[in-house]
């Protein structure tokens, strides 16, 4: 994983900010079954990002909306929302920016600052989900820590062959709060069972469970 302090320099430090964290968020976009394969390829590097946004990028100018590969109906708007408070007419601001909002399935809102208790109303009366991600947060990719393990949500079937096989009602097993950090970042579910299999210089090959909650 990349150093974060390897892309320091005496340029805008706002423009850092920006493109480590729309990085991540595509690549948590990708992780999750989404095409973002064209916006990586236009903003590859941090210089290529400068120059594209420019030193002090504008938030309106970073969102982007990308369709799940296994259905091209399902699609994610994402949107910056800037430093200043957000408002109820930040909110309709951006709303007015989505081209399609009958096909939009979520709108991930990047924020960096208050939300207004009008704005928050707004946001509970739009007809998709509001996933709000605090932009400090997305500066660094947690998943690709050498010590994270390996996690795979099982299909119905898979679940249905691991309860049977230890004789076990799905709650039995180990929780795993929906808003932990690794079940934020793939936007696992409640019901949901993840495999995590551990390998590393101390393990060959450790697999647990948990259940999302």
């Amino acid at each position: 994983m990349e150093c974060v302090a390897s892309l320091t320099d005496n340029e805008s430090k706002e423009s850092i900010r920006y493109f480590l964290s729309r990085r991540t968020v595509l690549e948590m976009l990708g992780d999750r079954g989404y095409e973002v394969v064209q916006h990586t390829n236009l903003t590859p590097s941090l210089a290529e990002f400068r120059s594209r946004f420019g030193q002090k990028p504008n938030p309106q100018t970073l969102g982007f909306c990308v369709s799940h590969l296994s259905n091209s109906s399902n699609t994610v708007q994402v949107a910056f929302a800037g430093t200043e408070n957000i408002k109820k007419v930040t909110v309709m601001n951006i709303c007015s920016q989505i081209v399609d909002r009958r096909s939009l399935k979520s709108l991930i809102l990047i924020v960096e600052s208050q939300m207004t208790s009008f704005a928050k109303k707004e946001l509970n009366h739009l007809p998709f989900k509001v996933e709000m991600i605090r932009i400090e947060d997305l500066f660094v990719n947690i998943t690709k820590h050498v010590l994270q393990p390996k996690y795979e949500i099982l299909s119905d079937e898979e679940k249905k062959a691991l309860l049977t096989k230890y004789k076990l009602d799905e709650k039995q097993l180990p929780y795993m709060l929906k808003t932990d950090v690794i079940a934020r970042y793939y936007a696992w579910e409640k019901g949901e069972v993840v495999k995590i299999t551990h390998t590393g210089p101390m393990v060959d090959s450790h697999v647990t469970y948990r259940y999302v909650v």
